[in-house]
């Protein structure tokens, strides 16, 4: 079956969106967050302990296993009094 222009329409303005998404990202990687304060290393370790496991999918599922793998790692390292990397 071939697509619709609509559904390619759709396919391209997601690409472009991504695109899009991937070079903001590239630009302001180092960037302080738009009036954001640093969130205390303490808060952080806090909501932390805090998670469910149910939670923790739901974070797999949105932001992909590898950084929910290097937010638990750096959480990890608070934890031992280690310096974090953000």
């Amino acid at each position: 079956m071939e697509k619709s222009i609509m559904d390619l329409a759709v396919d391209i303005l997601k690409e472009r969106q991504q695109l899009t998404a991937d070079e903001l990202k590239k630009r302001f990687k180092r960037t302080k967050p738009f009036r954001q304060e640093p969130i205390p290393k303490e808060e952080m370790l806090y909501k932390y302990n805090q998670q469910t496991p149910e939670q923790m999918l739901s974070y797999i599922d949105t932001y992909g296993a590898e950084n929910v793998d290097k937010y638990i790692k750096e959480m990890e390292t608070l934890k031992k009094g280690g310096k974090s990397n953000g």
